[in-house]
């Protein structure tokens, strides 16, 4: 189990600057969204995209997507490019747009890739401040991909998150043990953590 957390929304998301830095750290488990593996889709033209996401030139990398939709050809799985333009979004702090183009992708893509898209669709929402559709989005992912390994941990996690920023410990402290599953990992310690801090702040 691993709670994602994006590098970039450390200085984003004022919330967190208020845990410990090494509380922090633990949650972090992929500096980008990848939510499309690199050559997947057929194509030349989509492999040259990708690369330039993987080194880091997203503004480029996203014309390059936008333009392989203008020709989509049978060798380009749709739901790809669209994730992949959802993920160059995400890196351009563009979260309306990246929101809108997983929200695209999700409809495309196969049961496997789902669970991956409706966690950054979820946390697109989050950034955006809407914290009650944010754990609408991330309880789709228990509700419809129960057996989706640590998807479903991280998303009870950011739901716990979300409903806290809203005030509703009881529910989040909920959450947070949810994510915990077992309570033997390290994220799972800590969402233990969070969810007694929580219940203890409620009964105060």
């Amino acid at each position: 189990m691993c709670f994602v957390l994006n590098l970039t929304q450390l200085t984003i998301w004022g919330d967190m600057k208020s845990y410990p830095l090494a509380a922090v750290i633990i949650l972090i488990a992929f500096a980008v969204p990848t939510n499309v593996i690199a050559g997947q889709s057929g194509s030349p033209e989509y492999t040259r995209a990708n690369r330039m996401y993987v080194e880091g030139k997203y503004s480029d990398a996203l014309r390059a997507f936008q333009q392989l939709l203008t020709r989509h050809s049978g060798d380009i799985a749709i739901g790809d490019v669209h994730a992949r333009l959802g993920d160059c979004y995400f890196q351009l702090h563009d979260y309306r747009n990246a929101l809108n183009a997983y929200r695209t992708a999700i409809g495309s893509q196969n049961n496997s890739q789902k669970p991956a898209t409706q966690y950054w669709i979820g946390f697109c929402v989050l950034l955006l401040g809407n914290n009650k559709e944010a754990v609408v989005e991330f309880l789709k992912i228990p509700d419809l991909y129960p057996s989706s390994g640590m998807w479903v941990g991280t998303a009870y996690y950011w739901a716990g998150m979300a409903s806290e920023r809203m005030g509703q410990r009881v529910q989040a402290a909920d959450y947070y043990r949810k994510a915990a599953g077992n309570g033997k990992s390290t994220q799972g310690q800590y969402a233990l953590k969070r969810a007694d801090a929580v219940h203890q702040g409620e009964n105060k």
